[in-house]
């Protein structure tokens, strides 16, 4: 058996990496990627705007966090890829964040959102779309 203090180690140290702040941790190749940054800026306000469609549009706000989401985690995907695989990766994430983009128009063309949010958000969406393919060309492709 072991003594008290020798058992609270592995638990003050899971304590102390939980409380460092999660920007110190760059280990992933998505970290350093601008599209991330945009990437994960167009899904927290697009989602923002999603969860406040009314009743009865549930397609259109499951087709907009869906699509929010995999532009998201494709990009995030396509910058741990390289050759190939890092394109099609990130063409996919370039393709969801067009059909976001879409949801958006649809939700301000049906009156059921704020024109300057969803507004603001395409604007991200059409960066990202932008920066993806940047790093289409330089994956070669």
């Amino acid at each position: 058996m072991r003594p008290k203090s020798e058992s609270s180690k592995p638990a003050a140290a899971a304590a102390a990496a939980a409380a460092a702040p999660a920007e110190t941790v760059a280990v992933f190749a998505h970290t350093s990627l601008d599209a991330h940054r945009i990437a994960l800026e167009a899904l927290t306000r697009g989602d923002a705007i999603a969860r406040r469609l009314p009743r009865g549009y549930g397609p259109l706000r499951d087709q907009l966090s869906r699509a929010l989401q995999s532009a998201y985690l494709q990009t995030g995907e396509g910058a741990a890829k390289s050759g190939a695989e890092r394109r099609v990766r990130l063409s996919s994430a370039r393709a969801e964040a067009g059909e976001a983009a879409a949801a958006l128009e649809a939700v301000v063309a049906l009156g059921l959102g704020s024109r300057s949010e969803a507004h603001a958000v395409i604007v991200l969406l059409s960066r990202l779309c932008a920066t993806l393919t940047g790093l289409c060309k330089k994956a070669g492709g």
